[in-house]
């Protein structure tokens, strides 16, 4: 037996704590940074700093003082660019380059990628290239994540506005316009590369709901598989394929995200890092292989091809699954019920809160108007659908007023309310 892994993980949110647990249960010695100290996962690591994932001297010198064999994150897109810095300065492994990143992160340069390998995306309006706007447009920051900072626009005055919002959150100052489709459907597809080879893990149908006031649509349910699971592989999933490939990615977890509109799938958006939804868990129930794991192993310069995936490809799912997203309207929390209740459910895997009693909630059109989510995995799609009713009718965020915060509910089976 060889020396215990230190495994430096960035970033400390209640995400994080299936993480560290993971990396604990595989037998590594857990390192949780970030500026805040009262951050969950450190709760649970065998060891806590005090410093910011974006100090990267501060870091590379406790890494180097701790000899770390490797460093982690996920989640969070930010915290990705820290740690693929981090782990160049101390020649450790990592997934992604600052130049996949650059492309995975920056909108303009993923959709011509995608323009490039024929795979469809949204058309967009420039400055001055003479095309007149049609109403409504999305207007976005270039280069932002968790929906921050984008805007649904009706008109030229509006248009304004949400450009000079957009650009106070993009790292860049820069600004896409693209027509808005206005539908509560959207298709997810999930890759994993290992090794160079590239496997399509889950196709989804994410639900979402439109708050209107020029708010982005957000997530409230995701859906596996997907009900368009075999059109997309049929249209789309070939190029998708050689795309990543002429990226130049060989190792890590991406998400694909694409509008559904008549017919047709628009494709807007990648993450190449572990998703917030943590598809991971669900990917588990139905394949055995852990995701999490496989990127943990890699972090610390395992080697990963005993994670076999070859039988799991074009979206296999042997369960109907779920990742259940609780939105909130405005309001302060002063209670949450049924949460224990809910967690009893057999078919519920796992929940991630983001917010707790006390928190104040505003209507940014930003994740941060997210409760939690709670992924499910279940036999049959009538399964499915009762589980996340019987959700519904337990669940209660009360707020200090008295009033029912949840905002919206995907209803099983049916339409969003």
């Amino acid at each position: 037996m060889g020396k215990q892994k230190k495994l430096l993980i960035l970033g400390g949110i209640t995400h994080m704590v299936d993480v560290v647990e993971t990396a604990k249960n595989m037998g590594l010695y857990t390192i949780v940074t970030d500026n805040n100290e009262e951050s969950p996962a450190k709760k649970n690591a065998d060891k806590a700093y005090h410093i910011s994932t974006a100090d990267i001297d501060a870091l590379e010198n406790m890494a180097r003082k701790e000899q770390v064999d490797g460093v982690l994150t996920a989640f969070d897109d930010i915290n990705t660019w820290n740690a693929q810095l981090l782990t160049e300065r101390l020649g450790l492994p990592f997934y992604a380059t600052k130049e996949h990143l650059e492309i995975s992160s920056n909108k303009d340069r993923f959709k011509e990628f995608c323009r490039r390998f024929d795979v469809p995306v949204i058309e967009q309006y420039e400055k001055g290239d003479g095309v007149p706007v049609r109403y409504p447009v999305i207007v976005k920051p270039v280069d932002s994540y968790a929906s921050k900072g984008i805007t649904v626009c009706q008109n030229e005055a509006e248009l304004y506005e949400a450009a000079e919002k957009a650009k106070r959150f993009s790292r860049h100052g820069r600004v896409l316009v693209e027509r808005f489709i206005d539908t509560n459907h959207g298709v997810e597809m999930y890759y994993t590369l290992q090794d160079g080879e590239v496997i399509l893990s889950a196709v989804t149908d994410r639900f979402v709901y439109n708050q209107g006031h020029q708010s982005p649509p957000l997530p409230i349910a995701t859906i596996y598989p997907s009900s368009h699971l075999a059109e997309f592989i049929a249209q789309h999933d070939a190029n998708l394929r050689e795309m990543l490939r002429g990226m130049g990615l060989k190792n890590g977890l991406v998400l694909i995200q694409s509008l559904y509109d008549n017919g047709e799938f628009f494709i807007y958006e990648m993450g190449y890092r572990l998703s917030g939804e943590q598809h991971y868990q669900i990917i588990k129930r139905q394949t055995d292989v852990n995701l999490l794991e496989m990127m943990i192993d890699f972090a610390v310069g395992e080697d990963i091809s005993q994670y076999d995936l070859s039988n799991f490809d074009d979206g296999y799912m042997r369960y109907p699954s779920c990742n259940l997203s609780v939105l909130l309207g405005r309001g302060t929390i002063r209670e949450i019920r049924g949460l224990e209740e809910i967690m009893d459910l057999p078919s519920v895997i796992s929940w991630v809160p983001t917010r707790e009693v006390g928190d104040e909630i505003t209507v940014t059109g930003s994740y941060s108007q997210m409760l939690g989510r709670f992924n499910i995995v279940c036999q049959t799609m009538e399964e499915l659908n009762g589980t996340i009713r019987e959700i519904n009718r337990k669940l209660e965020v009360i707020s200090e007023s008295g009033d029912d915060m949840v905002l919206a509910r995907y209803l099983a089976g049916e339409k969003v309310s």
